[in-house]
């Protein structure tokens, strides 16, 4: 069903724009170089990271024991984007080095987070929510060191932007396919611990070793993520919730079905950035934050 609904959205975002455009039947050579020069290559990547911010917010929900858990609410996509931009200060042409700035930013993102992970659930949420302030408010510092050049772009990646990314799309397809793969491998070990970390030692799980894998499989793919699109809230939230909604518990299923149930939910919000105020656009994580907003209210409601 989700392939089926991934397929439909993808030919109706080819040929939605600023004009329609049949993906069959392009009439000239310029319609077909927009369709599938332009169009397409965004449409994989809005996919790709999409797939990778729903799976890394099923597995810090999983890691934290938290619910309302995901990158962007606990800062994580915030410290990523600081990492990338400090990268692209001293080597701004290297995507190599904006990609280990935003992978190191996670981790220290993370670390950061985990300090207070002994505060339980609901203040290691108010604690990520400071955090993401402080790196918002460090983004904002070295955007006013960038040269005029990076400004920009660093500005994209402040509102979630697919139409500048800068890693290849066939890097962004494998890395969401090995981080599937990853994650299914892992689905039964996710499941017990589910249970809590006394009953998944009982059930033979080594809870440390796969805190440290999920830390690890978080960490990169948010860093992937952010290196190619910037801060793109609230999809790591909605998207495990809702496919656990639909289909159950099961990390297996709930994995599989995140990855391209993020990668649909994100198409269809690129679709409509480019589209709502056409010819111009609207920042995707915007429009991410409108879904995503509402919802964490609501699951904030439900767990009181």
């Amino acid at each position: 069903m989700l392939i089926a609904a991934v397929g439909g959205v993808v030919i109706v975002a080819l040929g939605l724009g600023e004009h329609w455009i049949s993906p069959w039947n392009p009439s000239n050579n310029m319609e077909s170089v927009i369709l599938w020069d332009i169009r397409w290559p965004r449409i994989l990547t809005a996919f790709a990271v999409g797939g990778l911010l729903a799976l890394a917010g099923a597995w810090f929900q999983v890691l934290l024991g938290n619910p309302l858990a995901e990158p962007y609410v606990l800062g994580v996509a915030g410290s990523a984007a600081v990492g990338a931009v400090s990268g692209m200060m001293l080597f701004p042409d290297s995507v190599w080095v904006t990609s280990m700035g935003a992978f190191i930013g996670a981790w220290v993102g993370i670390a950061a987070v985990l300090a207070f992970s002994h505060l339980g659930p609901t203040r290691l949420l108010l604690a990520g929510v400071v955090l993401a302030a402080l790196w918002g408010a460090v983004l904002m510092l070295l955007m006013a060191m960038l040269p005029e050049r990076g400004l920009m772009l660093a500005y994209a990646w402040m509102m979630g932007d697919l139409s500048h990314s800068s890693l290849p799309i066939w890097l962004l397809l494998l890395v969401w396919l090995g981080a599937l793969c990853c994650g299914l491998v892992l689905s039964q070990s996710l499941d017990k611990l589910l249970l809590g970390e006394r009953h998944a030692e009982a059930l033979g799980v080594d809870v440390s070793s796969l805190r440290k894998k999920l830390l690890l499989l978080a960490s990169a793919v948010t860093a992937v993520a952010v290196t190619a699109a910037g801060t793109i809230g609230f999809i790591g939230l909605v998207v495990p919730h809702l496919m656990r909604l639909l289909f159950g518990s099961l990390h297996k299923v709930v994995l599989l079905a995140s990855a391209f149930g993020g990668g649909l939910l994100l198409i269809i919000a690129d679709t409509a950035a480019r589209t709502v105020i056409s010819p111009a656009e609207l920042p995707v994580g915007v429009l991410t934050a409108v879904i995503g907003v509402p919802v964490f209210l609501w699951l904030l409601l439900r767990r009181r």
